[in-house]
């Protein structure tokens, strides 16, 4: 059995966010995954990758190919290299700092302590709002349904080749699967054309073989 490790598209089509998944290379690109071993959320800043390693390793030892998008993820994870968001200030911290702007500090006057601690704390809320909303909104990604699996950009296009549309559609004109990892190519009447996820689309046979594909099963 040949298998993946790859990118599974979840959420919305500008804000996608992706599951690590280890799946049977002939599986539909919507298909069940055999393991989900991290996600990674290009819509944070710094991106969010949490990826299991031991997992991971364990499945490359077994012979499991990741796509390039998930070597680079992994490659990142393996360097040491992943950058972490700061902790966010609570609202302990902010309700301290506004005290302190407002110069009703420790061992400062307490004449009107009460309004300038309303005060403070309007602003301690107004501060921590934005935090809130964004921790909110983030499950919304979660309730669409499934978008094409492979995340990242086709790079380098060969001659001839065009990428899938953003849901993982052949654009017009196209009907030759190619798929870069195996460099074949599948016609509509050949025998895995409906399982197999097209990573570069061609007009015609001619054009995969004058980029250097050969036709599956040959």
């Amino acid at each position: 059995m040949a298998v993946k490790i790859r990118l599974k598209r979840m959420g919305k089509i500008r804000t996608a966010i992706y599951r690590v998944v280890v799946m049977d290379s002939r599986t539909k690109r919507d298909g069940r995954a055999i393991e989900e071993i991290g996600k990674y959320d290009p819509n944070q800043e710094p991106s969010l990758i949490e990826i299991d390693m031991d997992r991971a390793n364990y499945w490359r030892g077994q012979g499991a190919q990741p796509t390039e998008a998930v070597a680079a993820l992994l490659k990142i994870m393996d360097e040491g290299t992943l950058k972490v968001a700061e902790p966010k200030a609570s609202k302990k911290d902010l309700y301290e700092a506004a005290l302190a702007a407002a110069g009703k500090g420790d061992g400062a006057d307490t004449s009107g302590a009460t309004t300038a601690k309303k005060k403070a704390a309007k602003k301690a809320d107004a501060a921590e709002a934005p935090a809130e909303e964004k921790v909110e909104e983030a499950p919304k990604a979660e309730e669409t349904t499934e978008a094409p699996a492979e995340a990242a950009p086709v790079a380098d296009l060969p001659e001839g080749a065009a990428a899938a549309l953003e849901d993982g559609a052949a654009p017009e004109g196209y009907t030759i699967k190619g798929n870069k990892d195996s460099m074949k190519y599948h016609e509509p009447d050949g025998q895995w054309f409906e399982q197999t996820v097209a990573e570069v689309w061609f007009k015609t046979a001619a054009d995969a073989e004058a980029a250097g594909f050969v036709k599956a099963g040959s």
